[in-house]
């Protein structure tokens, strides 16, 4: 399973044609893009899409990737006087 990394320029023309009434097999089709990952980017929001928002939620949910840091205060300070 391969991962689609849309930009904001590509969430600005999907908005677009969306609230044009084109399809998700012209979006698709116009980007290059599957349907499937046109069809999950305009279900990524409650309510209507709008690609500031969009773009929001994609940077927000990047930021929380990743493995936590185990390294506490306490931990943190034991090492620096080491």
């Amino acid at each position: 399973m391969g991962t689609t990394i849309l930009s904001f320029q590509n969430r600005v023309v999907i908005e677009t044609l969306h609230s044009e009434g084109r399809s998700l097999r012209y979006i698709a089709n116009y980007l290059g893009f599957s349907k499937t990952t046109i069809f999950n980017e305009l279900h990524r929001l409650n309510g209507e899409y709008q690609a500031e928002l969009a773009q929001t939620d994609f940077e927000q949910k990047v930021s929380q990737r990743g493995r936590k840091s185990s390294l506490t205060k306490n931990l943190k300070h034991l090492v620096e006087e080491k």
